[in-house]
């Protein structure tokens, strides 16, 4: 028994090393990715793109007989015809409707004043400048002390604006660099897959490749249901506001159904822009009501019939679920958080349905009433099931000790 007990203390102090080693690499990862997020965002960007076209260049392979590399470039060249299209088809259109949008502003500000000035005037008793030269007569001197107040500070403002132009350079960058990645990592997406997971140990390769395989189902199933919602939102919202006449109604559709798969703030953001261009080009109550209409409806239907039957709860992750991931992987991670927040929580929640329910079949959870010890007469087991305690049951106590009574 003495031995038994050796070989049990000695199996759960290698079961903590593991555990303590586990937890050690877990750290190292958290540390190397804070750390170097800015630079790892393109890589991870590329790897996730990768993830989503593999099976595209796995069914080029099956079916047209084309290697890796030039099903890749198939697809690079696709993807580059879209993007002339949408330039040369799409984009004209957009900044036409945001110069119309613009022209609009400046009517609304033009009429603001003249309703404005007067009802200032008649309210206030004061006497609003007519133009920049009665400005500059009634306050040079006061602008020029508060000029000279100000120099300092917009010293620093001309530096915080160097940094975000850096910085806006920089982002250009990262995503010229993720192509660039993604036709890298794409041909040998399958290599580097093997390669990952022939550094798993090689007793619980079956855990892990079934655990693997059940979060790519969910998150195949999830991405091809989401991107399926968008694109029917995308139509539906783009035709609401058309039928309302709000200007800039594709780009305002268009923007709402690609922020969809944040809960609640992609259709907050959408309904406010397009109650704003409203506003300013302002065609009666009955627009408002219209576009409220819209999306209300579109919303409804999103919520009571293509999100349960397209998407359905793949992930695990209610709406407060996947904005409480995107939230904290932004603000633990920035990018590469937001990139990696949804699928990092489905492996989460595979990971732990799965540890759930192997709790709930072993016997520490099954067995209400477990001795710490075993009795002398009952068969040897495993040496784990043995637990350090006093012998169970206690023995009787012996004739004339003090402690019986």
């Amino acid at each position: 028994m003495t031995d038994l007990k050796h070989k049990a203390m000695a199996r759960r102090s290698h079961r903590y090393f593991h555990l303590l080693f586990g937890a050690l690499i877990l750290l190292a990862v958290f540390a190397v990715i804070r750390g170097l997020g800015a630079v790892l965002a393109p890589v991870v960007a590329a790897l996730v793109l990768s993830y989503l076209l593999d099976p595209i260049v796995g069914w080029l392979e099956r079916r047209a007989r084309l290697p890796r590399w030039a099903g890749t470039l198939v697809l690079f060249l696709l993807g580059l015809l879209v993007v002339v299209v949408v330039f040369v088809l799409v984009v004209p259109r957009i900044v036409r409707e945001i110069g119309h949008f613009a022209a609009g502003i400046e009517v609304w500000i033009r009429k603001a004043r003249v309703a404005a000035v007067p009802w200032i005037e008649r309210t206030f008793g004061i006497d609003v400048p007519d133009n920049f030269g009665q400005l500059s007569d009634r306050f040079g001197a006061d602008a020029k002390a508060l000029l000279s107040r100000i120099a300092k500070p917009l010293g620093g403002v001309a530096g915080k604006v160097a940094q975000g132009t850096a910085g806006a350079l920089s982002a250009v960058g990262t995503l010229v660099l993720v192509p660039v990645f993604t036709f890298y990592f794409l041909p040998k997406f399958p290599a580097i897959v093997r390669g990952a997971s022939e550094l798993i140990p090689r007793r619980y390769i079956g855990w892990v490749s079934d655990t693997a395989c059940e979060i790519d189902a969910n998150l195949s199933a999830w991405l091809r249901g989401q991107l399926t919602v968008i694109a029917i939102l995308a139509v539906l919202y783009s035709t609401g506001l058309l039928l309302m006449k709000v200007k800039m109604a594709v780009l305002i559709g268009t923007m709402t159904a690609m922020m969809a798969f944040i809960p609640y703030v992609g259709v907050a953001i959408g309904v406010t822009v397009a109650l704003l261009v409203c506003l300013i080009d302002y065609s009666g109550p009955g627009q408002i009501f219209g576009v409220l209409a819209v999306f209300g409806v579109v919303q409804a239907l999103e919520g009571m019939v293509l999100t349960p039957f397209l998407v359905g709860d793949k992930v695990g992750l209610g709406p407060v679920g996947v904005l409480l991931a995107l939230m904290i992987g932004g603000k633990v991670f920035g990018f590469v958080g937001v990139l990696l927040a949804v699928p990092t929580a489905a492996a989460l929640v595979v990971i732990l349905r799965r540890g759930l329910s192997a709790y709930r079949e072993s016997r520490f959870y099954q067995q209400s009433d477990v001795p710490l010890e075993k009795p002398p007469d009952a068969p040897p087991g495993e040496p784990e099931d043995v637990l350090e305690g006093p012998p169970w049951p206690p023995p009787p106590p012996k004739a004339g000790d003090e402690r019986a009574g």
